[in-house]
């Protein structure tokens, strides 16, 4: 049977992305920082959906962990991968402006999202022809001042996807920029800004989340399945692109 691997994925938008998956049919390798929720999150998936799931710890921050993962992850999978997912996590300081952030805030963000990114392409390159998907925000495109640090280096994002699908083109890698969902994640960032401007996060959000989509709402889980579950199975000659994926929340083409 085949299998897919999808990393950050013990909730949010990787998780959703894991039962998209799994619903599919995939066997799965999941991992996370937290190794709680990921054993929470691979107890649901193998009881919803009768697969197999191997949970393993994941920081895309560290070198080593990445490595770890990467070799127990091959192990598992032989040579019946499909498909990759690549998710992220937050950085340490978000929301933070440019101005705000450390040098240290930085380095996280690039080697979690950059370096993890390249190593995670080459280390694919044995295990081809496979789909790989990176997942990444729209704002990468039309940076947001509280979200400075990441949308910067996010933007990096886009050339590693392009110079790979030239350079490895079994790899067959695409980019998903995503609008808004009401993930844990979104809500910890909309809830510390509904904070500083003296507001509810549920204000917040109304205000300066569902209206930029000219549909008045933020994206839907189950859309954002269906997403995946189409670019899993799109043909091959769908490579390199960037995909915006946002109810057309970007200002910018």
């Amino acid at each position: 049977m085949a299998w897919g691997v999808v990393t950050a994925s013990s909730r949010g938008i990787g998780f959703t992305v894991a039962k998209a998956l799994a619903r599919a049919g995939y066997n799965l390798v999941i991992g996370s920082r937290d190794e709680n929720r990921l054993k929470t999150a691979a107890r649901r998936l193998v009881e919803e959906y009768r697969i197999q799931v191997v949970s393993l710890r994941l920081d895309l921050r560290s070198r080593e962990s990445l490595e770890a993962f990467l070799t127990r992850a091959g192990m598992a999978v032989g040579e019946e991968l499909e498909v990759f997912v690549v998710n992220y996590g937050n950085p340490s300081c978000e929301p933070c402006t440019i101005f705000e952030a450390s040098w240290e805030d930085w380095l996280e963000a690039a080697s979690m999202y950059l370096a993890s990114t390249a190593r995670i392409l080459s280390w694919l390159r044995d295990h081809k022809p496979v789909r790989t998907i990176i997942i990444s925000s729209f704002t990468a495109r039309e940076p947001h001042p509280p979200l400075g640090v990441a949308d910067t280096v996010r933007q990096g994002l886009g050339a590693i996807i392009r110079l790979a699908a030239r350079e490895e083109p079994e790899l067959r890698p695409v980019l998903l920029l995503l609008g808004s969902f009401r993930t844990p994640g979104a809500l910890r960032t909309i809830g510390r800004l509904a904070d500083e401007a003296g507001i509810s996060v549920e204000e917040y959000w109304r205000r300066h989340v569902d209206s930029l989509s000219p549909l008045g709402r933020s994206g839907r889980l189950d859309e954002l399945e269906e997403m995946i579950l189409l670019l899993a199975r799109a043909p091959a000659y769908l490579t390199g692109a960037t995909i915006l994926f946002d109810g057309a929340s970007s200002r910018c083409i």
